[in-house]
């Protein structure tokens, strides 16, 4: 004789309910939680992603070019043993940028460190560092609709994640 538990049942019935909660707001962009109007999705002390903007909670410390976000995420709480981190992609006017970009980091403080590539007509990709923030910026040409994009992926510096 076989025996059927009710614990998979409830399991099963749990995740049905949760998807057909969910599947609206991601969806529609989550235009229906408070405060978005379909550009993105946010999950307080876990973290955001969305289109248009920088992430609420970007670092002030770390400058961003001037363009169009792309997009804009943003990961852990001030609370993380394992720290916070940001990304954005910027449509930037070409390779050029990502001098501009190094000049801007490193006139708001920050260090140079790795740099693969130091820009030239390809684009640049680099490491910046200050004792709050690290950086990595990538600038190339994502395609010929996009263009040129800049890439930030912002972290808080490995020795203040403690």
């Amino acid at each position: 004789m076989t025996t059927h538990s009710r614990a998979p049942r409830a399991l099963t019935v749990a995740i049905a309910a949760s998807l057909l909660v969910a599947s609206p707001l991601l969806l529609s962009g989550c235009s229906l939680l408070p405060g978005h109007h379909g550009g993105g999705i946010s999950i307080p002390g876990v973290g955001s992603f969305g289109s248009g903007k920088l992430p609420s909670d970007w670092p002030k410390d770390v400058p961003v070019t001037s363009g169009d976000v792309l997009t804009g995420a943003s990961i852990g709480n001030a609370n993380s043993k394992d720290g916070q981190g940001w990304n954005a992609t910027i449509k930037v006017s070409g390779a050029d940028a990502y001098g501009q970009i190094k000049t801007q980091l490193t006139g708001a403080g920050f260090t140079v460190g790795d740099e693969p590539d130091s820009g030239d007509a390809q684009g640049g990709t680099g490491t910046f560092s200050s004792s709050k923030y690290d950086v990595l910026v990538v600038v190339t040409k994502a395609d010929d609709k996009t263009g040129w994009v800049a890439n930030y992926t912002v972290t808080t510096a490995t020795s203040s994640n403690g």
